[in-house]
């Protein structure tokens, strides 16, 4: 009895699930194993390394997916963007012809990540991943490789795709069809981040699962201009150095898969600014009539001030709204005032003027009915929008 009830015990962790709901161990990529090998700012060059510096992640083959560690000296280079979340991301070449290199095979990049107990078969999913093309970081990639002077265009491209797998020993194959699918190309800025998601329904009891591009090059789409001409090209061209080289790389970071039915975390503020441009605080509250700050919405109106310090190009406006209560002149005027109260905050933390506005909303804008309290006290709230 004394043997099973240590043998439940040591199994918990495996079987516990994250406080969001989140079932992907290491879904940031912060965790590294004991003496990882992995250093700041360079590419992977070997599949070992990979696996001896992530923990509960790996890849197999001669792929070489990228552990972005991201940590500038002091001059501020790195040649990778920062990630979304935290200090580390995966980068992975998710296009790249075979008629470019002379192989066999289209060379992808795939990782495998580890679920923390195995998915529920007919039971329906939600999948989430933030995603961040990169063409500097591809370009830069392939010239190591190749030479600067060689003819490479990075592009956007589709089949981003995660396979559910049972178990260790399952690999994908050229049959294999991911659960979750982005068809066409995903397009981001330099440095910007985008959130893909979507729901599933689980066909086994799958404990793992790898992201990549699991389709064929000639299948993909891209963004490229007349990709079958320079497929000709390529192909009457017998030195490989010389051929064109085309090449899609992403940055990959904080993955979530949960039940569908689960509650979705409120994404914080700095990720709410920059992938959804609107933040509504959870901690900036009033008296009754008031619009003086009370001390719980400090903390999280010093973290838009450090936010706003750190990305200097971005205004913002404050946003105020009341609920239905009252009369209609008087809440509008309350919500300005309390927008002013916030907007004056920031100025006093160092944020410029002229990079922000204020407008009151009154009740103009609900967000839930008010026909009951919890609806009442959804509207009356604060929000910041990126202009």
């Amino acid at each position: 009895m004394k043997n099973t009830l240590l043998h439940l015990l040591l199994l918990l962790p495996f079987f516990s699930v994250a406080q969001d709901g989140n079932l992907v161990f290491n879904p940031g990529f912060e965790k590294l194993q004991s003496n990882a090998p992995v250093k700041p700012c360079s590419y992977i060059q070997n599949g070992e390394t990979f696996d001896k510096s992530l923990a509960n992640w790996t890849t197999y083959r001669s792929m070489t997916p990228d552990i972005i560690i991201w940590q500038s000296d002091i001059y501020g280079d790195c040649f990778f963007p920062k990630p979304h979340g935290g200090d580390n991301a995966v980068g992975i070449i998710t296009y790249h012809p075979r008629y470019d290199t002379g192989r066999y095979t289209d060379f992808h990049e795939l990782i495998r990540g580890q679920l923390r107990m195995p998915l529920v078969y007919g039971k329906k999913y939600r999948i989430e991943m933030y995603v961040s093309l990169s063409n500097a970081t591809g370009l830069h990639h392939l010239q190591t490789i190749y030479g600067e002077k060689r003819d490479i265009r990075p592009t956007a491209a589709g089949n981003l795709g995660v396979l559910f797998v049972y178990d260790k020993k399952t690999y994908p194959d050229v049959d294999s069809k991911p659960q979750f699918l982005v068809t066409e190309p995903i397009v981001t800025a330099e440095g910007e981040w985008k959130l893909v998601s979507g729901t599933f329904t689980a066909d086994r009891e799958h404990s793992y699962f790898f992201i990549g591009n699991f389709g064929k090059d000639e299948d993909t789409p891209t963004l490229l201009e007349n990709p079958k001409q320079i497929d000709s090209f390529n192909i009457a061209t017998t030195n490989n150095v010389d051929k064109i080289k085309r090449v899609a790389y992403y940055l990959i970071d904080d993955i979530r898969v949960a039940p569908a039915d689960a509650p979705q975390p409120k994404p914080d503020l700095s990720t709410a600014l920059k992938v959804e441009k609107t933040y509504t605080f959870q901690n900036v509250n009033f008296k009754t009539g008031q619009w003086d700050l009370l001390p719980p919405a400090l903390p999280e109106l010093d973290s838009l001030a450090a936010f706003l310090k750190e990305n200097q190009k971005i205004k913002v406006e404050i946003g105020g709204h009341t609920d239905d209560v009252g009369n209609d002149d008087d809440n509008q005027l309350l919500s300005q005032n309390r927008a002013e109260s916030v907007a004056d905050y920031l100025i006093s933390k160092g944020v410029k003027p002229e990079r922000l506005t204020y407008k009151g909303y009154g009740e103009s804008q609900p967000i839930a009915p008010n026909s009951s309290a919890a609806g009442h006290l959804q509207n009356r709230r604060v929000e910041c929008k990126v202009l």
